[in-house]
């Protein structure tokens, strides 16, 4: 079975991404390819150097912290998310472990073309951990697929190759379109963020994808908001994730047609028909 994995956007509501690995795992199912955007992105990178643990811990790591929302602003327990994926993200993940890893990883970024006000103009780029260099080549893709402008300052960004990125969720929450049709029989698909599953519905009812589904979406409201930091919230926002992973896992393993599972299954499900 030739399976690939799809993380949306989702801000510090992807601590629910973490959630998921660890059940992925136990039930022995991989993927040849996984792709995301911003948060999705990272997590991306986060499952191809296979470490649930690492991966969890990377999030409780965040807990001293609260998110500066202008660079100016950043010191003390207060730092940029790019900050951030810096001094913890890149610190705590086996970026080598990620950049060889035989599962082939692509992160979705916004390079920018022109200026303009208030934000560039953007195009959608496609970073992949089989471009990589080395691995402070892999953190660069890392930091641009989820650097967020107006929190990180709007005047700057992440320079790769004399280009320059920003978050890639500026272009597109979930680009399905980095997830190459005909070269697999399943593509799982993950979104966390209320913006993210509406933008979701709207792809899946434009561009019906012809391999079989499995789309999974938290099963209640997440304790996390965009930028919540403190522990007890994202532990339970990544344990709601390790719920819903496996109820979708018995789901998948149960059934032939496309799955979907969440709080707003309903809709998704009359979107696939």
């Amino acid at each position: 079975m030739r399976r690939a994995l799809f993380m949306a956007t989702g801000a510090n509501r992807g601590a629910w991404y973490a959630g998921l690995m660890e059940p992925l795992k136990n039930a022995g199912i991989d993927f040849g390819l996984i792709a995301g955007v911003s948060a999705g992105g990272i997590a991306a990178a986060w499952f191809a150097a296979g470490d649930p643990e690492a991966y969890v811990d990377s999030w409780r790591r965040a807990d001293p912290y609260r998110i500066a929302l202008h660079p100016a602003l950043s010191f003390g327990r207060r730092r940029t998310v790019d900050h951030l994926i810096g001094t913890i993200t890149l610190k705590t993940m086996d970026l080598e472990a990620a950049r060889t890893s035989p599962v082939e990883v692509r992160m979705a970024a916004a390079r920018i073309v022109a200026p303009g006000l208030p934000l560039p103009k953007f195009e959608m780029a496609v970073f992949g951990n089989r471009e990589a260099r080395d691995n402070a080549h892999l953190g660069l893709m890392l930091r641009a697929t989820a650097f967020v402008p107006w929190i990180n300052g709007l005047r700057t960004a992440v320079e790769i190759d004399g280009e320059r990125y920003m978050d890639g969720g500026l272009v597109n929450r979930t680009p399905l379109e980095i997830v190459p049709r005909g070269q697999f029989d399943e593509v799982w698909i993950a979104a966390c963020s209320p913006s993210g599953i509406e933008e979701l519905t709207k792809a899946l009812a434009e561009n019906r994808r012809e391999e079989r589904l499995v789309v999974i979406t938290p099963g209640r409201d997440l304790p996390a908001g965009r930028w919540s930091m403190d522990w007890p919230t994202l532990g339970r926002t990544i344990e709601i994730g390790r719920r819903d992973m496996s109820e979708a896992i018995d789901r998948a393993m149960s059934g032939r047609g496309p799955v979907v599972h969440g709080a707003r299954a309903g809709e998704l499900r009359q979107t696939l028909g």
